[in-house]
């Protein structure tokens, strides 16, 4: 079996170095794939933020029931992002 041990030795780069970059590189494609998520969202509805999406289903703009999951899952995903945006700041330092 492969490990981290290993793939330094390798690489000839110090263990640490080896996990950081990893975790940098491992949610920065999280990012990637969230930002892709809320940006198909957001053009769906044609909103700029789940408030103008929560507005337009109130004022009748948007079918509220075509909305619910996405309302939801947009809201998650922007919590998820600043949570890995976080992350990132304390792993860049």
């Amino acid at each position: 079996m492969i490990n981290i041990t290993s793939i330094a030795k390798e690489l000839s780069i110090p263990e640490d170095e080896l996990i950081k970059e990893s975790l940098k590189k491992y949610l920065q494609d999280k990012l990637l794939e969230i930002e892709s998520e809320i940006f198909r969202i957001k053009k769906r509805f044609s909103v700029e933020n789940i408030y103008e999406l929560d507005k337009k289903a109130k004022e009748g703009e948007i079918i509220e029931e075509e909305a619910f999951e996405d309302y939801f899952l947009l809201d998650n995903l922007e919590a998820e992002k600043e949570k890995i945006e976080k992350l990132l700041e304390k792993l860049n330092g």
